[in-house]
């Protein structure tokens, strides 16, 4: 039986025709809460946006071992695109994508921290962290039960 993440997986794909592996699409999952932060205070900071295109290389690289120069470009540009889509449709993603981390996650104590760390980066990213960042990490990690 498939894993919830891996049920959301073949639903994302349908909807967006994208060729993401399952690797690839967990570590997506497990950005998504510094998604919903960027996007708390309804704006998307340049900082914020930088942060996003850093992700998206270094995903890239992560996963582009043996591509040449045009197959790492694209990748990052996929990354990138998705990205950009998530940011856009907080709304009709974040219950399944929470659901799924959640779920993926469990027990996990590296996953938290990674997840945990990873979303004050980005609240910190431009001039600090706002009280609607903090309020909304907080609400992430007790939806997650980061335990921070």
């Amino acid at each position: 039986m498939k894993s919830q993440a891996e049920q959301l997986l073949d639903e994302y794909k349908r909807i967006r025709n994208v060729d993401l592996t399952l690797d690839q699409f967990l570590y997506v999952l497990n950005l998504y809460p510094s998604l919903i932060v960027c996007m708390c205070d309804g704006v998307l900071d340049k900082e914020e946006w930088d942060g996003v295109l850093r992700l998206a290389k270094g995903l890239a690289l992560e996963y582009g071992d043996g591509m040449d120069k045009e197959g790492l470009e694209q990748l990052e540009q996929s990354f990138r695109t998705e990205f950009r889509y998530l940011l856009d449709n907080i709304e009709k993603w974040q219950k399944k994508f929470l659901n799924a981390l959640k779920n993926h996650i469990g027990s996990n104590r590296e996953d938290k921290e990674f997840i945990l760390e990873s979303m004050y980066l980005f609240a910190n990213a431009a001039d600090g962290i706002s009280e609607v960042e903090q309020e909304t990490i907080h609400m992430l990690s007790e939806r997650l039960a980061l335990d921070y």
